[in-house]
């Protein structure tokens, strides 16, 4: 696996969280992998209060400062797997490119070992929370939420690679 692409609505908080965790993560432990993120729609920025978080984490600040929002596109529908933050958003991306088939899926479905065509969880299972209209410290118990997914979900894709095989 090549690329992985992250999507969320607007691309400035979940995905752009994912992206940029699960990248420093994959480089720490020496992968290849490129990883990018989207959203459905444009945002303006991103929260100042995750961008604290990210770079708590050890995301270099000029990675984190540079992050545009970026709307899921035929560039990000190229990529070998893309994890949504929702499963209502993996609907509408096969609505608008059926080529994604197979290779798209929720974020919790993959961390969970789950594949593409076996997500058969609850919409609520598979779900992951946007910090959106949050007080600070909810917005902080998600960000750490999002960081045990990001853990997961890098490790898994480590495994994968390490196997040499193709996913699904």
């Amino acid at each position: 696996m090549e690329l992985v692409c992250f999507v969320c609505q607007w691309n400035e908080g979940r995905s752009a969280h994912l992206e940029m965790s699960v990248r420093l993560k994959l480089k720490a432990r020496g992968s290849a992998m490129r990883v990018v993120s989207a959203g459905l729609s444009q945002a303006d920025g991103m929260n100042p209060l995750r961008k604290a978080f990210l770079l708590g984490l050890g995301v270099p600040a000029g990675e984190v400062n540079a992050h545009k929002s970026t709307v899921f596109d035929q560039a990000h529908a190229r990529a070998d797997l893309v994890l949504v933050a929702e499963r209502p958003m993996k609907a509408e991306l096969l609505m608008k490119w059926p080529e994604l088939t197979g290779r798209v899926m929720t974020v919790k479905g993959f961390a969970g070992g789950l594949m593409p065509d076996a997500e058969n969880s609850t919409e609520e299972e598979l779900r992951m929370e946007d910090a959106g209209g949050m007080d600070i410290d909810r917005k902080l118990e998600l960000y750490v939420d999002h960081e045990c997914l990001a853990e997961r979900v890098a490790a898994r894709l480590l495994a994968i690679e390490a196997a040499g095989v193709s996913f699904p």
